[in-house]
């Protein structure tokens, strides 16, 4: 088997580099994944997040990019199309960070195919066949970007934060990346469960093993220093003095299917099937963390009996634009 990827180079320009892509062979894996409890998970050493990256993690973050295209009605928030189609000579360029299986990049060439669109990922999980203006690198984004000062129109940053220990240092790179007037979002989905506006439910006496799950799930993040961030990121693009001041929405996305408008209905059912994949996964952190087998099966199994059987549970997704002064 073999995986169509391009190494992230050490110069500074915005070349796509098409002569630098490689082939990465099964032998090649040891570099990129390492196996542990029946899941396969990045050998990258220093970068902390926790998920595994196999065949079943690859359909939760393909599921999640559904659900959040449904959940904001489109696949962008913010001015796109204004800073897409700046009237500048060069072609205009798009970074998407943590881009997983690449399904971002790819909806959106299809949206605009005079861009040059870059996914970049620490292990090699997107399609082995882009639209021919998208490519896919490996790179720790904690890590500084290869492209020089003002490379970029616009920085997506979706689901990041279980890769990211300083946000305020990402948002610094993140700064030097774009041209003045680019455009940066973040989207992130709260790790914790809420009822939906105008419940008069309270979590902890209608769903105490879902709070209890997200309690202990984010003891143990803490323990590798991912912090909760998704409601904090739209002063850190403030606080940063390189943005102006963030336009943030926030969006409820159902558990299940207790919501009466039936494409949200649809999201809960598949949202519902995320949160259950997403328990399972983090099911080997959670032993790394020194929580015993059995305790964490009665976690998991009362998280997933709540979010099956409690009506109006929401997760929250976060979301915040701005453009770089």
């Amino acid at each position: 088997m073999a995986f169509e990827y391009t190494e992230n180079m050490p110069h500074d320009d915005a070349s796509d580099a098409s002569s630098d892509v490689t082939e990465l062979e099964e032998i090649d894996f040891p570099d990129h994944f390492f196996e542990r409890d029946g899941r396969l998970f990045h050998s990258h050493g220093t970068l902390p997040y926790p998920l595994p990256v196999d065949g079943p993690e690859q359909a939760r973050l393909n599921n999640i990019h559904k659900i959040l295209r449904d959940t904001v009605e489109f696949h962008y928030l913010g001015p796109v199309p204004e800073v897409l189609s700046d009237p500048r000579p060069r072609q205009k360029r798009v970074l998407d960070l943590c881009t997983g299986t690449g399904r971002w990049p790819m909806d959106m060439a299809r949206l605009f195919p005079r861009v040059k669109i870059y996914g970049v990922d620490i292990v090699p999980i997107a399609t082995r066949r882009p639209e021919r203006h998208v490519q896919f690198e490996i790179h720790d984004i904690t890590e500084r970007f290869r492209w020089s000062n003002g490379a970029m129109d616009f920085i997506h940053a979706r689901n990041i934060d279980l890769a990211v220990t300083d946000y305020p240092e990402l948002l610094r790179e993140v700064a030097r990346l774009l041209r003045p007037g680019g455009l940066f979002f973040s989207g992130e989905i709260g790790r914790y469960i809420d009822f939906a506006h105008g419940s008069s439910f309270d979590l902890a006496r209608q769903a105490p093993r879902a709070r209890s799950f997200f309690q202990v799930v984010n003891h143990s993040l803490d323990l590798r220093h991912l912090v909760p961030i998704a409601d904090k990121i739209p002063s850190f693009i403030q606080q940063s003095q390189q943005f102006t001041v963030p336009t943030i929405q926030t969006f409820h996305i159902p558990v299940g299917d207790w919501h009466r408008n039936l494409v949200m209905k649809r999201v809960g059912k598949m949202y519902l099937t995320a949160l259950k994949d997403f328990a399972e996964s983090l099911k080997p952190m959670l032993r790394e963390a020194g929580i015993s087998q059995h305790e964490i099966n009665t976690l998991v199994t009362g998280f997933i009996e709540d979010i099956e059987h409690v009506p109006g549970l929401v997760g929250v997704y976060h979301t915040a634009w701005a453009r770089k002064l």
